[in-house]
This record gives C-alpha cells, structure tokens and sequence, in this order.
C-alpha cells in the first residue's frame, strides 16, 4: 500500500532484491546469446594450441570441448532449477576451468595462455552485482589455477602468475562495483519515476490513473478467485467552507490529516488514493458489505474525532462516505465505483456526517 521512502543512492532490502531481480532477468536473455559465444572463443583457441605444442594439441581440443559441453547445459533455460545467475556461475566456472587445464597441459602454456585467463574474469564484471557473488564464482577457477601452477612453474614464474591473475580479479571486481554503482542510480531513478508517476503529489498516496489500475486488477483478481470486494468514496465535507475560511494552507493540512486517518484506519492489503480534490478511494479486497461498513464508520468516526489548531477554536471537519460491494452486475471497476459514487451522493444529500451503502 505505501512505497518505502528512496535514499540517495542507497537501496532498502526489498529494492535490493527487485534490482537483482531485474539483473537476473537481463542476464537470462543474454545467455542464450553470450554464452555460446563464450564457448567458441574457448574451443577456437584450439588454434593457439596447434601452434605452440602440437604434440598435445588433440588432447587440448577435447578437453575444451568436454568442459564447454558441460557448461552448455546452462546455455539455455532447462527444467534444472537454476536461476540466471547461477547459470552464469556454471558457465563461467566450467569455460575457465576449460582454459586453464590446457594452459598447464600445453608445454609453455602458463606464458601464454595467462592474458585469456585474465580476460575471462571480466565474464563476472557484467554477470555479477555482488562481492560476494563474484568472489563464489571466482574461487573454484582460481583454485584449479593455484593448484596447477605450483605443480608446473618455477617459484619465481608461479608467484608472478599468481600476482597477475590476482591483479586481474581485482580489476574485474573494480569494474563490477561501478557497474554496479550506475546500474543502481538507474534504478533508483527509475524507482522514484514510477513512484511519481503513481502518487499523489500532496499526500503520498496513490493518485487516481493508478487506482483505476489497482481496481481493475482487483476486480479480476476477485472473479477469478471468487472473493469479495468493496470499494469506499470519501468526501470531505464543506471543504469549500474550509478553504474559503481558512485558506488553502489549512485545506492541505485538513486533506493530508484525512490521508493519514485513512491509512491508519484500513489493513495493509488495502489500498488508499486521493481521487481528486478533497475525494478519496479505498479498495478493500477480501471485504464484503458488513467488513466495509464497519471500515467505513471506523473511518468517518476517527476524522470527526480529529481537530487542526486555528487563529480560534480549534477547526473540526467530517467527512461522508460511499460504500460499494462488487456484485455480479458490476461489469468493471468503473460500475463498482460508480455505485460508491451513488451511495455518497445520497449520505451528503441525508445530511453529510455519514455513512452509505449502495443500493
């Protein structure tokens, strides 16, 4: 119902989840493109490996091809329960992994085969939105090349192989954190737009274009599940009276007094918007006539009890409500709230103060 607030830069826990969201998504429409791609430049490097030790060039081939076999598994979405990103994972694990044996397996391989070890780390520069995430899927690689390297260099050779491949992974983590950084200023932006776009500018909740769509959405939600539904109109009474009285100043601060008080009144499912000027809509899904009367009344009762400071005596307003349950003459969202429209037509016409069911 309410939207948390957006720091500079900074994302609470269900934002940081809805941006990996939103990344993983994006990586799962590139892998069927970038990963096959991946797997070529591996197996074409077999090239490289007929040109600097032939002797164990076949060999090379088909352990490139073995572990790229392996890692396109995670090419395509299968019926394995793997998210994008641990798709990723495989792939980059399995294709380095296939680098890295041939680099050791060739005779002068490490001298050689080093800048496309280093390359591949940058796989997780773009795959990857977290340290902790890169630092998962870098480890096993590099602790094949650990391994490998000790058994084959020299002491010097292997702690300068060892630097420079560090170096790399740090430089791949570097780009992933800017990355990152403006992958989220985007995405924050992006989150206050939407936020702007569905709320009220004055009192925070939804305004009226998105409650039209909460209430359609409702609606079929309600007939295909077979629930109950209810909408309430609200108006404030004698609001000219106010403004013309007190001024617009005051008229904010009575609307916003009304916005709170309905937040406060209604259940976190619920929805609350200002439908233009001093009129309000709530959604109540799950609520049938007696949930949204007992609401309803709840409602008018704590805004007659509230009371602003003035120049004077304390200024007091109520306000008059509209009450429509979704019945199976309700076509759409329109009719349903065409009826609360009804029903607060006639509470203000008996008198104002009060509370209506439609007919």
């Amino acid at each position: 119902m309410r939207v948390p607030p957006l720091m500079r830069n900074q994302l609470t826990p269900e934002l940081e989840a809805q941006l990996v969201s939103q990344h993983e998504a994006e990586i799962g429409e590139l892998l069927p493109v970038l990963g096959p791609l991946f797997g070529f430049g591996v197996i074409a490097f077999s090239i490289w490996d007929y040109l600097i030790d032939p002797a164990h060039a076949p060999l090379a081939f088909f352990l490139r091809a073995a572990f790229v076999g392996v890692g396109g598994l995670a090419y395509w979405p299968t019926k394995l329960p793997w998210t994008p990103l641990q798709r990723t994972g495989v792939i980059y694990c399995t294709h380095s992994a296939a680098i890295i044996t041939c680099v050791y397996l060739l005779d002068g391989g490490f001298g050689y085969g080093l800048p496309a070890i280093a390359a591949s780390c940058f796989v997780l520069s773009v795959s990857t939105l977290r340290i902790k995430t890169f630092l998962l899927f870098a480890l096993p690689p590099f602790a094949l090349f650990v391994f490998l390297a000790q058994l084959k260099l020299p002491v010097f050779d292997f702690f300068n192989s060892l630097a420079q491949y560090v170096f790399s992974l740090a430089l791949a983590a570097a780009i992933m954190l800017v990355i990152r950084f403006l992958r989220q200023k985007a995405f924050l932006l992006e989150c206050e737009l939407t936020r702007i776009s569905r709320h009220d500018g004055l009192t925070g909740v939804y305004n009226r274009r998105y409650l039209t769509e909460l209430g359609e959405r409702e609606i079929a939600l309600a007939r295909r599940h077979g629930r109950s539904l209810a909408a309430l109109m609200l108006d404030i009474d004698h609001f000219k009276k106010i403004n013309d009285s007190h001024g617009h100043d005051v008229g904010d601060s009575v609307i916003k007094a009304v916005t709170y008080a309905c937040l406060a009144g209604v259940r976190s499912i619920d929805h609350v918007g200002r439908f233009g000027g001093e009129e309000f809509v709530c959604i109540l899904p799950d609520a049938g006539e007696a949930e949204a009367m007992r609401c309803a009344e709840r409602l008018r009762q704590s805004v007659e009890a509230l009371q602003l400071p003035g120049p004077g005596d304390p200024i007091r307003f109520t306000i008059s409500i509209g009450v429509a349950a979704l019945k199976p003459f309700h076509e759409s969202w329109d009719a349903l709230l065409k009826d609360a429209d009804i029903a607060l037509y006639r509470a203000k016409e008996t008198g104002r103060n009060r509370t209506v069911l439609a007919s």
